[in-house]
């Protein structure tokens, strides 16, 4: 009889302790999907940042003195040139 109680006993404990570690679990998943979206949140947030750092170089180098707008005008020109590049390998 002694050594059912002990059975019931632990089972009682290990579905008690089955029952924290599901709801540990349900917790942890949703503190991770937080995570996740915090980091999609912040990539965002840098892709924002990249193209308004690039805008501003550009406005710079454009506003900028008689040499910057040259090497400004040099390096669009260059661009310009590997995109036509480009668009003609891509009719052929």
């Amino acid at each position: 009889m002694q050594q059912l109680e002990q059975l019931s006993e632990n089972l009682r404990v290990l579905l008690m302790r089955y029952d924290q570690l599901r709801e540990e679990n349900e917790q942890l998943r949703a503190a991770n999907q937080s995570q996740r979206e915090e980091i999609l949140r912040s990539h965002r947030e840098l892709d924002e940042l990249q193209m308004q750092y690039s805008r501003l170089r550009l406005a710079s180098a454009v506003t900028g003195t008689q040499e910057e707008r040259e090497a400004a005008r040099r390096r669009l020109t260059q661009l310009i040139a590997q995109i036509d590049h480009v668009m003609d390998i891509l009719r052929q």
